[in-house]
């Protein structure tokens, strides 16, 4: 059975003519009336009434009229279906981001990608940037809003979406809330609240390298996996703690923050993408990101 023989038979049942079906079909009337019996053959179903005076629908046809433009009108949903996918007007975004990037401008990035896609579903996934790069590359993630330390981009677009300094995290009633600027010398000897080695292991020996350069190791008394579980136990009043400054932005109660000077990597977000992907709605939320970017 071919589409074009289903065509063909919606256009005889509504004329009820083969005469005017073949001019509607732009085909000679033979032709048209031997697809037609083609189409009865294969069904083993007579669709038509034949007679010298008119043609009618048999039951079978009636009902047979019924799918095949129900065929036909999911076709055509389809058809314009991809049409708006390849200018970018429906279909999926999938997005994956780090914690931390919740306190950037990305949910406001994505708020306004909402309000002028209306048509376009975006899916997203919160996990760490090991946990995303396979995903990204596996094509189970459009885009990846990571943090970057020495991992494996190859094959990648990027683009900084965040560069921002280190502040510290102080807990309330510190001596050290008195003062307006902080340096990482005046750290020495102090409880620090650390990220977990194993997650990030590059910036774990950078931040170690600042504290070695300052000329003193870090007292790390505790290490966790996020930046929201490193302000909450710095409220706790365990120690300090070395976070972006986006994280003053989110205010806790208990935690005071003060701006940091001393050689500190800088902290970013990156936007990571498949080069080989040329998705028109991945190049339209692109554009709205990059509205959004943070780079100081």
């Amino acid at each position: 059975m071919e589409l074009r023989q289903l065509t063909y038979f919606i256009a005889v049942a509504e004329e009820l003519h083969f005469g005017r079906a073949a001019e509607r079909c732009h085909i000679a009337q033979p032709p048209l009336s031997q697809q037609i019996k083609r189409l009865e053959d294969e069904l083993g179903v007579m669709l038509l009434e034949r007679t010298s005076r008119k043609v009618a629908l048999t039951p079978e046809g009636q009902e047979f009229l019924r799918r095949c433009k129900d065929v036909r009108d999911r076709l055509n949903e389809a058809v314009l279906c991809i049409q708006d996918m390849a200018k970018g007007l429906e279909g999926q975004l999938r997005v994956g981001f780090i914690g931390p990037a919740s306190l950037s401008k990305l949910p406001r990035a994505i708020r306004a990608f909402r309000e002028r896609n209306p048509r376009i579903r975006l899916d997203f996934s919160a996990q760490s940037t090991t946990e995303q790069l396979p995903l990204l590359r596996g094509d189970r993630l459009d885009i990846a809003f990571v943090r970057l330390f020495g991992h494996d981009t190859s094959g990648l677009n990027s683009m900084l979406f965040l560069r921002e300094p280190y502040v510290l995290a102080l807990p309330e009633g510190h001596r050290f809330t008195e003062r307006d600027v902080l340096d990482l010398t005046d750290l020495e000897g102090e409880p620090l609240i650390f990220n977990q080695r194993i997650a990030q292991p590059a910036l774990y020996r950078s931040l170690i390298g600042s504290f070695h350069k300052a000329g003193f190791m870090p007292n790390i008394v505790q290490e966790v996996n996020t930046e929201q579980s490193t302000v909450a136990l710095v409220a706790t009043g365990l120690g300090c703690a070395l976070v972006p400054a986006s994280s003053a932005a989110s205010y806790r109660s208990g935690v005071t923050f003060r701006p940091l000077t001393g050689d500190l990597p800088q902290w970013e977000i990156t936007a990571l993408w498949k080069k080989k992907n040329q998705s028109a709605i991945l190049q339209k939320f692109l554009d709205v990101a990059r509205e959004f970017r943070e780079v100081h």
